[in-house]
């Protein structure tokens, strides 16, 4: 590394360091101060800037009280895998969309927008769609910078630029995504992958469902469409995923925001109120239900073993 690299990463490193609240304790921060500067001195430019990040965001949910041995920490830990995957299969849903209609444009009617707000909208919603991509593979700094990319591009897109995007979807992937950002990356780098899969696949299908149904059929898909499967299947990850019930209530609170905050930012009217609400109902619901069927599952098979009376 060159000198100025390296001066200038230190000095990175003595702004992140002042992120830390003072009761982080004199001793420990002059322990990690020490370990953190070593590292940057020894690292590649690109590695050694990655290492203040790491030490920024440390020290950020530490003035924030979102570290992992805090409840909150916790829940958004449990909840970050499901958030981004949320949001990234809608989005890459939706990047879909955009991709059939830039190849429709000219045959029929080229929409309000046209080709410049159909590139603008699959630019606004391509890092959501891969940073669920990365959280499915595992590959958790990929992830993270993804969903950086998406909480700054995505609603600054939607709000300078004419897209598809209504901003209530964008504030959506932007909320989303800032769960994993500011999750306890040391809890969410090991969790049940099932609960993501199934999250994807069921939004997937509900989506493709609500699509190819047509006339009455479609009306009656549209209650099995994003709005509804969502949060019933992220119900049912909650309870296949956290470990206790406050956890799981915390998660649900979480996975819950965003549909009740991106309402009241892009000023929707009070009537709608029932609307917003809904997804809370869901989410409380699916991990409700699946929460029965897994003790009920317990029940009976501690019943059918023999060493269990």
């Amino acid at each position: 590394m060159t000198p100025d690299r390296t001066t200038l990463n230190t000095r990175l490193l003595h702004r992140a360091l002042a992120l830390y609240p003072a009761s982080y304790g004199t001793h420990e921060l002059a322990e990690l101060a020490d370990h953190a500067e070593r590292r940057v001195r020894a690292a590649h430019p690109l590695a050694g800037l990655r290492e203040v990040a790491d030490v920024a965001g440390h020290g950020a949910r530490v003035r924030l009280g979102l570290v992992s041995h805090r409840p909150m920490g916790r829940a958004l830990a449990t909840a970050a895998p499901l958030a981004a995957v949320l949001a990234g299969t809608y989005a890459a849903w939706h990047l879909w969309n955009t991709v059939q209609l830039a190849l429709d444009l000219g045959a029929d009617e080229s929409g309000p927008s046209g080709a410049r707000a159909v590139a603008v909208t699959a630019l606004a919603v391509a890092p959501a769609a891969l940073m669920a991509v990365a959280v499915l593979a595992g590959r958790w700094t990929a992830a993270r910078a993804l969903a950086l990319v998406t909480v700054l591009a995505t609603p600054l897109l939607a709000t300078l630029h004419s897209t598809e995007l209504r901003d209530s979807q964008a504030v959506l992937l932007a909320f989303n995504a800032l769960v994993l950002l500011v999750a306890p990356p040391d809890r969410t780098s090991h969790p049940r992958p099932v609960a993501p899969w199934a999250v994807a696949v069921s939004i997937t299908v509900a989506e493709a469902t609500l699509t190819l149904a047509e006339g009455y059929f479609g009306e009656r898909a549209a209650h099995t469409g994003f709005d509804f499967a969502a949060p019933v299947a992220i119900g049912v990850a909650i309870a296949c995923t956290a470990r206790t019930v406050g956890r799981a209530a915390l998660t649900t609170a979480v996975l819950a925001g965003p549909p009740l905050l991106c309402p009241v930012l892009v000023d929707v009217h009070p009537d709608a109120l029932p609307f917003v609400l809904r997804p809370v109902v869901l989410f409380a619901a699916g991990y409700a239900i699946a929460s029965a069927v897994v003790r009920l599952s317990d029940r009976f098979a501690h019943r059918a073993d023999p060493q269990h009376p």
